[in-house]
């Protein structure tokens, strides 16, 4: 029997998740549960925090992010994320692959209207605005 209620796009490509982390962090520097925070506003919902801290660690090894640990404020030290150089040209080459994949769901939802005669339903786009020091993110969706 099929589930259909949970799609099968839940399912992300292997190492997906790395420019989208790279493009977050090319936004602005942020500590891990920001960068989830982000990463959920963005329709990542399955991705759990120790999946992101391992491709952080990764990327970090890697020399595509550097961090620092933040002390001031209030609260525990917080490990704050940023891009790098290397991380900047890795972000530009994966615009390949996302753009691939973009035309391959395109043609999908253009085979979509074709087989059923209208356009599949669609959900807003991302959110625009800087998080603020708790995460919220009061952007308007695109």
């Amino acid at each position: 029997m099929v589930d259909t209620e949970q799609p099968a796009n839940r399912r992300l490509p292997k190492n997906f998740l790395t420019p989208w982390v790279l493009l977050v962090l090319k936004q602005w520097s942020l500590h891990g549960y920001l960068i989830m925070q982000q990463l959920n506003s963005m329709g990542f919902a399955e991705v759990d925090h120790p999946t992101l801290y391992r491709e952080l660690r990764r990327l970090e090894k890697d020399g595509h992010v550097e961090s620092e640990w933040q002390t001031d404020g209030s609260g525990p030290a917080k490990r704050v994320y940023r891009i790098t150089e290397a991380g900047e040209q890795l972000l530009m080459g994966w615009t390949e692959v996302v753009s691939g994949y973009q035309r391959m769901i395109a043609g999908f939802f253009d085979l979509y209207a074709q087989a059923f005669g209208m356009a599949p339903p669609t959900t807003g786009g991302a959110p625009t605005a800087e998080p603020d020091a708790d995460g919220n993110n009061d952007a308007t969706e695109s």
